[in-house]
């Protein structure tokens, strides 16, 4: 799923907010939360090898 919706990356001092990882198969799956700039790292991991993740706000409702 590619989400038309693009944010620029926020400034470096949100780097350890909290934020919720999650994948779409058929529905909204959760991975798990973790700090900002590792999902940063996750996503570009992913990316690399063909696979695609979201992230989220902590607090977001995925339905």
């Amino acid at each position: 799923m590619i989400s038309p919706l693009k944010n620029p990356l926020p400034s470096g001092e949100y780097a350890a907010s909290k934020v919720l990882i999650s994948f779409y198969k058929d529905r909204w799956v959760p991975i798990t939360f973790c700090r900002f700039v590792d999902a940063i790292a996750l996503y570009r991991k992913a990316v690399q090898s063909g696979s695609e993740i979201f992230i989220f706000p902590p607090d977001c409702k995925l339905s």
